[in-house]
């Protein structure tokens, strides 16, 4: 009790100080065991008056004015006043301003319907949702057609709206003009939206005019992200296993064993790699089992050992070595490239329902005659050394090599995956499950699984030996375009035209963590090895970083001019490529802190910004007219980057 006391005491004292009169005896007059003064002592939705520290405005103040919530036309009458004073603000603080504007508009819209107020609801969605369909269009849209109180329950954007905060970064003398205008104004409904669904964060410095974009990212803000975008959690953290698997300890003691009996050129060096593989700490690491690994992969496991061994570490002083395929003549008929783990393959998937493979390796070949190695062209009559998988009927969309090669899976706008065997080059399983084109198919990097990723607005988690799925991960509310394998096999990561990003459990099916802040379709995603990292990017050429432990975005990487279509780590996870529709691949370092980032800009004596620092971006690959479709690094540490040409 002493406690609230001391808060009260605190909150009047700082209101005070800045000229907001009546509110000690505001204080006073409500009883301790009131309900106003035991909502007084929750901090939990509090306003931040300045940095590092935050102080919670007792409700109240939010039940002060009785006449404005019994108004049905109080939140049109306070919002629109609101959205005037602030389009009438100078221009320095407008832009400002207005990022409280969409929660307010949210939360407002919701409250009227949830009192059943379905009219006065239609009427504020049509009088604002015009300011807001920039941004937020896709959400306007879904809460448009909330009509009906049970609407909101039922509705996943509404539930999502109405359990989350919503935060904000404001400089303080924004943030004092804003309370003084709903205060001096008697703006109690929107007081009480910003107290419990808006945190507000204070900056010494003004907001950067030009980082007004609005972005919704799960988890709230990183630390040391300063950007000034706008963001909204909607889980709760939970604890993820994010380790490496522990090693297969009887398939090491046969490759030990092999090496020792063939004695090769480098056979202590391998045996010294060995050791480093199983004495790796394996923290956190999940309980996932897979098929044990057969002795036929031993060779294959002892080459591997070897490119781990001779891999190239990027640095400034040695930059990355890239490898780019060029596809001729087949520019809106190629729909997706593939390159298997060792980068001895090609698997292609073209709109006339075909798969491609080409073997870039002679020694890979079984068989067949070389081809020419200088380029890859789809002629008339095709080269010896490209073999068509005939099976789809619709365009094939995706490929995926299983771990071991010797399978790949392919997605199509027939609604199927199929599994195919890469010894006889033939057909082996049709999966149904999908009900509309499946975009995406990926295999995890320990093989036996895979997801696909579907237009019906769901992913599915799949085994070779069985025909229907293990997992169906409900939650996206748009296509889901693009799936990925957590490194250790335990979760899978999915973007979505719904602009996030999602990793689900695969042994409970749970999403476990949501990515928003995209203003665009999530095209494409990647796993750090080690992890611990994500990659985002598409339609809006942003690629973000994130941390999956917290859920909180790292940074955000600007430079690419058109659609990003893919992201790889390097193997030891320092760098990070990018390809995309303006023919460039473009090498991020992802280790480095963007002092954009940290609020690290020189300005002048006004306050303007006069330099900003440098970014992420190492170096820009131009092709002459191929966009870039896939990228992958080798084991090794090159980069093989593919795309079609294109002509005019």
């Amino acid at each position: 009790m002493a406690q609230d006391h001391q808060a009260d005491r605190i909150v009047a004292n700082y209101l005070k100080n800045r000229g907001y009169q009546q509110t000690e005896a505001a204080l006073r007059k409500e009883a301790p065991g009131t309900a106003a003064g035991q909502a007084g002592s929750s901090s939990s939705n509090a306003w931040a008056p300045r940095n590092g520290a935050k102080v919670s405005i007792p409700d109240y103040i939010l039940f002060h004015n009785e006449n404005e919530a019994n108004n049905p036309s109080g939140y049109q009458q306070s919002y629109g006043r609101l959205r005037k004073w602030i389009d009438n603000s100078i221009d320095r603080y407008k832009l400002e301003l207005r990022r409280v504007l969409f929660p307010i508009f949210v939360h407002a819209y919701l409250d009227l319907v949830e009192r059943g107020l379905r009219e006065h609801a239609k009427n504020f969605m049509e009088a604002f949702k015009a300011d807001h369909v920039e941004l937020h269009n896709q959400d306007v849209l879904r809460l448009s057609a909330v009509t009906e109180p049970q609407h909101v329950a039922e509705n996943e954007v509404a539930q999502n709206y109405k359990s989350s905060s919503f935060h904000l970064r404001m400089s303080q003398y924004c943030f004092e003009l804003l309370l003084s205008f709903l205060q001096d104004n008697k703006f109690m409904l929107i007081l009480r939206i910003v107290n419990e669904h808006v945190s507000i964060r204070i900056d010494a410095l003004e907001a950067d005019a030009s980082d007004n974009e609005g972005d919704i990212a799960a988890e709230g803000d990183g630390s040391g992200d300063k950007s000034t975008d706008s963001q909204i959690e909607f889980q709760t953290i939970t604890k993820l296993q994010l380790g490496k698997l522990p090693p297969d300890q009887p398939f090491y003691a046969e490759m030990e064993r092999q090496i020792k009996l063939e004695q090769p050129p480098d056979a202590a060096e391998l045996l010294n790699e060995i050791e480093k593989v199983k004495q790796e700490p394996r923290v956190d690491a999940p309980s996932i089992l897979y098929p044990p690994r057969k002795l036929l992969d031993i060779p294959a496991a002892i080459n591997e050992l070897r490119e781990v061994r001779n891999r190239v570490h990027i640095t400034a002083q040695t930059p990355v070595s890239i490898c780019a395929y060029t596809f001729h003549n087949t520019y809106g008929d190629l729909q997706t490239l593939t390159i298997s783990p060792d980068a001895s393959k090609v698997a292609a998937g073209f709109r006339d329902s075909f798969i491609r493979m080409w073997h870039l390796d002679a020694h890979e070949r079984h068989g067949m005659n070389p081809g020419p190695r200088s380029q890859v062209d789809k002629a008339p009559k095709e080269s010896p050394a490209i073999r068509r998988l005939i099976g789809h009927t619709g365009p094939v969309y995706a490929t995926s090599f299983s771990a071991d090669q010797r399978y790949l899976v392919s997605s199509s706008e027939d609604q199927t995956a199929r599994l195919w065997s890469l010894d006889t080059m033939s057909n082996v399983v049709v999966y149904k499950g999908h009900n509309y084109p499946v975009w995406d198919a990926s295999f995890s990097q320990q093989g036996w699984y895979f997801a696909t990723a579907s237009h019906d607005k769901t992913a599915r988690l799949w085994s070779c030996d069985h025909i229907y799925p293990l997992r169906i991960f409900v939650g996206h509310l748009a296509d889901v375009d693009t799936v990925r394998f957590h490194p250790n096999g335990a979760y899978i990561l999915t973007g979505s035209s719904d602009r996030t990003a999602r990793l689900w459990n695969v042994q409970s099916g749970n999403c476990v963590r949501s990515f928003r802040g995209h203003h665009g379709s999530v095209q494409t995603v990647a796993f750090a090895p080690d992890g611990r990292t994500i990659a985002t990017a598409g339609d809006d050429r942003a690629i973000m970083l994130w941390d999956l432990s917290s859920g909180k975005r790292i940074k955000k990487m600007i430079g690419h001019t058109d659609m990003i279509y893919s992201l790889e780590f390097s193997q030891d996870g320092a760098i990070l490529a990018s390809g995309g529709a303006d023919n460039t691949v473009r090498i991020w370092d992802v280790k480095k802190a963007d002092t954009k980032e940290i609020g690290g800009v020189k300005r002048n004596a006004q306050g303007n910004i006069i330099q900003r620092p440098p970014q992420s971006l190492v170096s820009t690959y131009p092709t002459k007219q191929t966009p870039i479709y896939s990228l992958r690094f080798t084991r090794s540490n090159i980069l093989i980057a593919m795309g079609a040409f294109t002509v005019g």
